[in-house]
């Protein structure tokens, strides 16, 4: 779950701290224990046991706000894309009649630039267009209102007239679309700002609402989704090698569940959402090629819900395939040394 929200190379970064104010206190963060194995003996030397739980995914999603602003680990998540509406309104703060705000494209533009610069896209307005029956709205809502007045004075030297476009206030919210909380609320009224038309007078409010937000605002309060894709590996020689890929795909932390599909090597995997074969290649594959000394794993094609790998046949020898079950999970090689290093310091782990 951790990988969910918290980027590889910060995980490996801030392991200590990560494992100290978070995983240490792990059981709070367990709704519902679905299923709990016996301990196993493996031959690599490490004892293991499989927990299917219900996680509280929300608590972990704070806890991690709680280090960011503590410990300053960085919480940005893999291929993380919020998607982001935005609406700027205007009015006449000099009018006596109740009419609606117009909406500034020009102002709402401004903010769309500062937001696509975070590396997120933006959303238009539910309603705004027509959508499909399966498509997605924006996961934010940015809503702006800016009130503005129009001054005149005549020289007296020229005796010609200076019309300026004075900004009298405006309030911004962001508001969560999944729960419908505003998350941030802000008014302003400033003083002796104007300016010498109206249009610099919007694309100036577009950047004052734009500095409001940051991109760790959108990612602390963005939960992430999950993405199911099947892997199928193709050559792999029996069931006892489909079975002990299993247990590796099991300790591979972008890997957030994962079940057999049959015993000739098809997966079901839950990764991060937005996860590619990319994601694959770098977390799954290239740690197990390690493990086993050669490129044993290749990509082999991809879709939208499938990723295709083969498994080279000089591998499927015991010499080489036997390490599967005699050297620790592939994820436990290629994780940080202050997880990694205690366990593999044991005399009863084979490291070789």
């Amino acid at each position: 779950m951790l990988s969910l929200y918290v980027e590889n190379s910060s995980i490996d970064k801030n392991y200590p701290v990560i494992e100290q104010k978070l995983l240490s206190n792990y059981g709070s963060f367990i709704k519902t224990v679905i299923n709990e194995g016996a301990p196993e003996m493996g031959k690599d030397g490490l004892l293991e046991t499989e927990t299917r739980a219900v996680l509280k995914v929300r608590d972990v999603q704070k806890s991690l706000n709680q280090l960011s602003k503590d410990e300053r680990i960085e919480f940005i998540r893999n291929n993380g894309d919020p998607k982001v509406s935005i609406e700027m309104l205007i009015a006449n703060a000099d009018t006596s009649q109740m009419l609606p705000p117009a909406r500034s494209q020009l102002a709402e533009n401004v903010l769309k630039e500062r937001i696509k610069s975070f590396g997120f896209r933006v959303w238009s307005n539910d309603g705004e267009v027509k959508a499909s029956p399966n498509a997605r709205s924006a996961d934010f809502h940015i809503r702006g209102e800016a009130k503005f007045k129009q001054l005149s004075a005549k020289l007296a030297a020229s005796g010609l007239t200076i019309t300026k476009t004075v900004l009298t206030s405006w309030t911004v919210k962001a508001i969560d679309k999944a729960s419908g909380e505003e998350i941030y609320l802000n008014t302003v009224v400033p003083q002796g700002q104007s300016w010498g038309t109206e249009d610099l007078a919007l694309s100036d409010i577009g950047k004052l609402m734009g500095d409001e937000f940051s991109k760790n605002f959108f990612l602390q309060h963005f939960e992430f989704g999950v993405r199911k894709t099947n892997l199928n590996i193709q050559g792999l020689p029996d069931a006892q090698t489909a079975r002990l890929l299993l247990r590796e795909l099991r300790g591979i932390r972008q890997v957030l569940d994962v079940k057999m599909l049959a015993d000739t090597g098809r997966y079901q995997l839950q990764l991060a959402e937005g996860s590619s074969s990319d994601v694959v290649q770098a977390a799954i594959l290239k740690p197990l090629n390690t493990k086993l000394g050669q490129n044993c794993f290749a990509l082999a094609g991809s879709s939208e819900s499938d990723i295709n790998v083969s498994f080279a046949t000089a591998c499927t020898e015991m010499a080489v395939r036997g390490k599967l079950e005699t050297v620790p999970p592939a994820g436990l090689l290629s994780a940080p040394a202050s997880r990694g290093m205690p366990l593999l310091k044991s005399g009863a782990v084979k490291t070789t």
